[in-house]
């Protein structure tokens, strides 16, 4: 702490206080070669305590040994965390001249690089290069939304201002599109037309342009009284140059940043060198480097006439000194989880009702009772949170692990709710309307720019490893829906287009929710007339449920309850109470899960599995089902059966495991396929039953064997003649047709099978 007196007033300045060496003055500005040496003593002596030796003060020269390691192997570069500048005062001299102005010290820190290269690796390896190769800063960050690494705090696309212009800032997002690489020249090497003089120009990285000189200044070098050289003399000598690798990516804000009504936004990256080519269109990544501000193309033409000047609008991007690429969760790019997290999550799968605690945290606003199929549907969310396991076969054959669901049902029962919570809970994920979808943007779009085709990935390929749900399934264009076919078995999308060939993973699992045909669901009616759908994209699904609004008086009685006490927040502690697991607990587990987990079927449960299938396939012969049962509903209840056993951190999926896929599976695909083979759809009461019976003998007296008679007049007649209600008469007439006792004719005509 100093104090000085001016102006009559007293101040106080805090500076750093050092409690093991004297109070710094304050300013961390160095020249160029005082930065060069501390840098190199910085990479030289850079030490931290090894724990993991046992033993205390045993140290490793981090930076030191690093470096000669990569170059070694051939990688002429360091990547050099931040954090670890922090640790001593010259450390502290180099972070702050590296942060206010990186583009004039990260270069200085390069030519150390390249000095200490001579004296670290070439001394004592005669075999590597005689000239130092070019070696690049790589700097690196343990950046998260919640903390922040030293004094800074990773900033959102939006928040990148004017005053951070030439600064080192940490940005992170999710990139869209990525460029071809492009070689760029880093020296250039001219020669004189008329004099033969060399002039060696090096270019800086990102997008800034190399100055040819006009004139020639071998003349001053060059003894006696030669010609003059004219003015632009130099042509580039092409062989001489060093080039080095070049990208551009777009970075755009993840999805959970944006502010509610706005666009996301998008910044440019430009990489160079070991930056090229690690990251493709869906990956979520860190990102630091140095905001630059120049013109929109390289050496852009000045204004012509009076005008005559640079261009003031500056065109803005990122020139990256490190990146981090990680698939999972938002704001980090990977949940991160702690040692003591891992160990209590061990426990945790131990525990014998661990499944129950996930089921419970499955959207514990939505209450279900024993009347709908709410409970089943929470257990298939979890499923599909967790999936399976993907296989890769010996021949290079792929085997989806990732398990889709449709939820098909009337308005108002919480299926956009199951959405919303898939959509939080998952650690990527990308949410999408129906009809707001094309084709397009839901697998992969080819954008033409000036350098030519781009590739751009869409929602599926954004959300790789993740889950994509698509409401209002049913409202999506046919054309659209045939798109995501492949995406959905084969997960990859094919794309040849505008001489662009290539194959993009979707590696996701799907979550859709659909109406009926005619907005809700009629029990009378055939479930395949009801199914805006067609077979090929039904046999994709690996579980379909009916999610009915049931009229039922304790039913209603308990979801109004439940839905006021929500609505007066007076609940709210206690859902908080009811669910065992937080949505980030959750999203922790699952992702500790999918990473540390990936069991497979026992032989013992492999024959159960068998003989069920085989029953299911005979039943299915028996009359055509409205969803076909094949192969892949056999794969889908093994997808099943692996999640059941993820949740547990089981590396074997057993017997029991097999049984609860197969109970999943006969209440969800196979109650959806089978509800039309009774011909009435819901279950009926012995009174109703018998009334049932007594209007079709009715029919058999009003129709004679091979006799006709108009639908419309048959169920007026049962009404006035037999006294049956009119539902019951429509009932009876659906099930005697569906039974195949009546057959439908022209005209709305009935024909009583003889």
């Amino acid at each position: 702490m100093s104090m000085f007196q001016e102006d009559g007033t007293i101040r106080v300045i805090e500076g750093p206080e050092k409690a093991d060496g004297p109070a710094h003055d304050g300013d961390y500005r160095v020249a160029a070669n005082v930065f060069i040496s501390k840098f190199k003593k910085f990479v030289r002596e850079f030490a931290y305590n090894n724990p993991s030796s046992g033993k205390e003060n045993v140290s490793t020269l981090k930076y030191r040994e690093q470096f000669q390691q990569n170059c070694r192997a051939g990688n002429y570069k360091i990547d050099l965390s931040l954090n670890d500048l922090s640790t001593s005062e010259d450390g502290e001299i180099l972070r702050y001249n590296m942060l206010t102005s990186p583009t004039e010290f990260v270069p200085l820190c390069e030519r150390a690089l390249q000095e200490l290269y001579y004296e670290l690796v070439r001394k004592e390896d005669e075999t590597m290069p005689e000239k130092a190769p070019v070696v690049q800063l790589e700097l690196k960050s343990d950046a998260d939304l919640d903390g922040t690494f030293g004094n800074m705090k990773p900033r959102m696309i939006r928040d990148l201002t004017s005053d951070q212009v030439e600064r080192l800032v940490v940005i992170q997002g999710i990139v869209t599109s990525v460029k071809m690489p492009r070689d760029k020249a880093r020296k250039i090497i001219l020669r004189c037309s008329n004099c033969e003089n060399f002039k060696e120009i090096t270019v800086p990285p990102g997008f800034a342009a190399a100055h040819v000189p006009s004139a020639c200044d071998g003349n001053a070098i060059r003894a006696g009284n030669l010609e003059k050289c004219p003015s632009n003399p130099f042509t580039v000598v092409s062989e001489l140059c060093e080039m080095e690798g070049d990208q551009l990516i777009k970075l755009q804000e993840l999805p959970e940043h944006v502010p509610v009504g706005e666009m996301p936004r998008s910044i440019d990256l430009c990489t160079h060198l070991y930056g090229v080519d690690i990251c493709t269109p869906g990956t979520r990544l860190t990102c630091i480097g140095i905001l630059c501000a120049t013109e929109q193309n390289s050496g852009e033409r000045m204004s012509a006439g009076r005008n005559q000047g640079t261009n003031t609008v500056k065109y803005s991007y990122v020139q990256v000194l490190g990146m981090q690429t990680a698939q999972g969760a938002p704001g980090t790019g990977a949940v991160q989880v702690t040692p003591e997290e891992e160990e209590r999550f061990e426990q945790l799968a131990k525990d014998p009702d661990i499944r129950n605690m996930i089921y419970k945290s499955i959207a514990p606003a939505i209450v279900a009772s024993s009347k709908d199929v709410i409970d089943d549907v929470k257990k298939a969310v979890a499923c599909l949170l967790f999936g399976g396991s993907r296989k890769r076969l010996p021949d290079g054959h792929r085997m989806r692990g990732d398990i889709n669901i449709l939820l098909l049902g009337d308005p108002g029962t919480a299926k956009s709710q199951f959405l919303k919570f898939a959509h939080n809970a998952a650690p990527v994920a990308v949410y999408t309307s129906g009809k707001g979808s094309s084709a397009a943007g839901l697998t992969a779009a080819i954008t033409k720019d000036g350098d030519g085709f781009t590739l751009e990935g869409g929602a599926m390929v954004l959300a790789d490893s993740g889950i994509v749900c698509i409401d209002e399934f049913d409202k999506m264009d046919v054309k659209d829906r045939v798109a995501i076919h492949e995406a959905m078995e084969q997960q990859t999308i094919s794309i040849a287009k505008a001489g662009i060939t290539t194959m993009l993973n979707t590696r996701c699992s799907v979550l859709a929710a659909a109406n009926p045909r005619f907005g809700s669901y009629d029990d009378l009616a055939n479930t395949a007339d009801q199914m805006d759908f067609e077979t090929t994209i039904l046999s994709r699904f690996d579980m379909m449920f009916l999610v009915k609004d049931v009229r039922d008086e304790d039913r209603d009685y308990n979801l109004a309850k439940h839905l006021l006490s929500l609505h007066s927040g007076g609940s709210q502690q206690q859902e908080g109470q009811k669910s065992p697991l937080s949505t980030m607990e959750l999203r922790k587990y699952l992702s500790y899960c999918r990473s540390k987990c990936a069991p497979r079927i026992t032989p013992e449960a492999g024959e159960v599995l068998k003989n069920h299938y085989v029953g299911i396939r005979k039943a299915m012969k028996a009359e055509r089902a409205t969803i076909p049962i094949t192969v892949r509903q056999l794969e889908a209840i093994v997808r099943i059966s692996e999640s059941l056993a993820k949740m547990e951190l089981r590396e074997d999926a057993d017997v029991g495991h097999v049984e609860e896929a197969l109970r999943m599976f006969t209440v969800s695909t196979l109650d959806s396929a089978n509800r039309d083979r009774n011909g009435v759809g819901i279950d009926i009461s012995e009174d109703d039953k018998k009334e049932l019976q007594e209007a079709e003998e009715v029919v058999r007296r009003i129709i004679p064997k091979g006799g006709r008679k108009n639908k419309f007049q048959l169920e007026s007649q049962l009404v006035s003649l037999g006294g049956v209600s009119e539902q019951m008469a429509r009932r009876a007439v659906h099930l005697m047709t569906r039974r195949g006792e009546l057959e439908e004719k022209a005209n709305n005509t009935l024909k009583r099978v003889g």
